[in-house]
């Protein structure tokens, strides 16, 4: 018994040897068509300044929160660096991809980031590549925009301001 067994097992993996798989998979390349590079996520400062520049269309400040009384003396004064802040956050954890995926959040909820109102934007479809190419640099391919249009008519929550963050949380995005 033990040696039919022995023999089943060692003929299977030979015949599993000799078999060839069905299917390849090209390798995950970024830039050019040409390029076998591989993919590298940024760091916490690439990410943060990125986003900024993206999104807000300048670099994170410094500045100062004053608190008064209601005669103008100065009671209290809070210096604020605003990349030193968010990179101290993101560096002080094992995973920051959350924290990455709140500030993208915060920041696409800004006042000062101009995005229009879903009922703003005639064609959705032209839109969303719009944004493919801001932040990607790229046109989506055909999937892609079907999915983003499809969830666009369908859900009356999803609108411009869902189609950046869930660009600017992409592992696309936040690799270079």
């Amino acid at each position: 018994m033990r040696r039919a067994l022995s023999f089943f097992l060692v003929g299977g993996l030979v015949l599993l040897a000799a078999c060839e798989t069905s299917y390849k998979f090209d390798p995950v390349a970024v830039g050019d068509d040409g390029s076998e590079r591989a993919p590298r996520a940024r760091t916490n400062t690439q990410y943060v300044r990125g986003l900024y520049s993206d999104l807000v269309g300048r670099a994170p400040e410094s500045y100062d929160i004053i608190i008064t009384d209601a005669a103008g003396t100065e009671l209290a004064r809070f210096p604020v660096a605003e990349q030193e802040f968010l990179l101290f956050t993101l560096d002080g954890v094992g995973d920051p991809a959350p924290l990455r995926s709140l500030i993208a959040a915060g920041l696409v909820r800004s006042a000062e980031v101009v995005i229009p109102e879903k009922d703003e934007v005639d064609d959705p479809a032209e839109y969303i590549s719009e944004q493919f190419k801001r932040f990607l640099g790229r046109e989506p391919n055909p999937y892609e925009l079907e999915a983003f249009v499809a969830e666009w008519e369908a859900d009356s929550a999803v609108g411009p301001r869902t189609v950046v963050r869930a660009l600017v949380g992409s592992r696309e995005y936040q690799s270079f």
